[in-house]
């Protein structure tokens, strides 16, 4: 008993998992935030193409998700049993995943784009300027991708500092790029919204080089082998995908729906006012969830570690404390956005209508990643464990049956835009977080592997 952890140890533990996953998962998310900003002068046709553009992009990250979601489980796993010769066999399978899938959703994507938009009844000027964000953002996916995957990797094998280093010079190159992009510079000409998609590509495609080039030769968990040569093995891809695929189809459930109320949002009283508000509130909710995202990932690899180890007692321990940190943490953040949901607001818009259109919008969706937040972090400890079937079933349940239903309901025939729709979006995390919770406790994933 004298050898087990106590629970500041072990939220020490998920802390020091956590934090660099964290600052990773906000660099990530404010390339976002950067290409809404540095649209912002060119109007609001501009800022909601890039917010809705954003959304379709998401929807179509459910193989990135899948692929990145069984490398952190089967990798992490593989670590703690001290099978280095599997891990090296992941990632190889994982970079072969990357590739295929990305090009064949890529070449969907391209095809999809503005029936997409033209779905989310966007302005014509909206559907025109996020079609040509769109289509640069599906030329490079497998860039996308592969920088999430990679990250994955690492991240599965202990290593999150890796991950933070190079985002922090991909989001330097994104600025960078992306303001030379959108506005021109000398002989290099201004290509607008399109512009903010080029400078993203171009920085995440850097990101995958130097990923490259850390983990071939010189990998230090694989003491220092490198991952040597390339091998397809059919049988550790399917396992990377059965692990990921139930949470690649929550996502796309997830991702759809959000683009099924803006389109019923669209189709409101206020319409592109209401979308454009929306756009930014997508992407200022990522401040509340992307920490959740880290935790996740960090629960996930300690409680797969654990696993690896046959430690089931102190997986589950390792995963209260990691949700009763997120609580605290998401405390905070909820706390500050309702605070400044005004100011932040008035970052993304410059008409007063739109800015108080915008403030309430952040504030209902502080509130709405509350519960969010706790749902995904109680889920890195399934994934943790290989138990990630029920994820879509939870997510039909919550988004297509409790929130798009009562959305319409109260858009429609009550005229309540968008504030129906925000009351539903609050909602349909409560339910989720209740139903994985609730999975969790039945302890199921102790026994369900990679």
């Amino acid at each position: 008993m004298s050898d087990q952890p106590n629970d500041r140890e072990l939220t020490w533990r998920v802390w020091s998992m956590a934090w660099p996953t964290v600052l990773h998962g906000l660099l990530e998310s404010s390339m976002g935030v950067v290409d809404l900003l540095m649209v912002r002068p060119l109007g609001p046709d501009a800022t909601a193409a890039v917010g809705i553009s954003r959304q379709v992009a998401f929807l179509m990250a459910a193989a990135a998700i899948a692929i990145s979601t069984g490398v952190v489980t089967l990798v992490s796993q593989s670590v703690g049993a001290g099978d280095l010769q599997r891990v090296k066999q992941i990632v190889w399978q994982s970079l072969a995943l990357v590739v295929l899938l990305g090009l064949a959703t890529g070449g969907v994507g391209f095809a999809l784009v503005r029936p997409l938009l033209v779905a989310m009844r966007g302005s014509e000027e909206t559907i025109a300027l996020g079609t040509g964000y769109l289509h640069v953002y599906f030329v490079g996916i497998v860039f996308l991708w592969g920088n999430f995957v990679l990250a994955a990797v690492f991240r599965g094998a202990g290593d999150v500092h890796t991950p933070l280093r190079l985002g922090v010079v991909a989001n330097v190159l994104n600025v960078g790029l992306n303001y030379v992009l959108i506005f021109g510079l000398g002989p290099i000409p201004a290509f607008g919204v399109t512009g903010a998609a080029l400078g993203t590509v171009l920085a995440r495609g850097m990101g995958v080089a130097a990923y490259l080039f850390l983990i071939l030769p010189r990998a230090s968990w694989l003491r220092s082998e490198g991952i040597g040569r390339p091998v397809w093995m059919a049988g550790t891809a399917w396992q990377v995908l059965r692990v990921g695929a139930p949470l690649a189809v929550a996502a796309v459930l997830r991702n759809g729906s959000r683009l099924v109320v803006l389109a019923i949002v669209g189709g409101g009283a206020l319409g592109l006012a209401a979308q454009a508000a929306m756009g930014v509130g997508m992407q200022i909710r990522l401040i509340g969830i992307l920490p959740a995202l880290a935790f996740q990932t960090a629960t996930a690899a300690l409680v797969g570690e654990a696993i690896g180890r046959g430690a089931t007692r102190e997986a589950q321990r390792l995963a209260v404390q990691s949700v009763l940190l997120m609580a605290v943490l998401m405390g905070v953040i909820t706390s500050a956005l309702l605070v400044a949901a005004g100011p932040l607001a008035w970052l993304f818009v410059d008409e007063a209508d739109l800015a108080g259109l915008t403030s309430t919008v952040i504030r209902w969706f502080a509130v709405a990643q509350l519960f969010s937040a706790l749902a995904v972090c109680t889920q890195g400890a399934l994934n943790g464990g290989g138990d990630t079937g029920p994820a879509a079933r939870y997510t039909l349940v919550s988004q297509w049956c409790l929130m798009l239903p009562l959305a319409a309901v109260l858009v429609f025939p009550l005229g309540w835009n968008p504030q129906g729709a925000l009351l539903a979006w609050v909602l349909a995390p409560a339910l989720t977080f209740a139903l994985t919770w609730r999975r969790f406790r039945l302890g199921i994933w102790k026994r369900a592997g990679g």
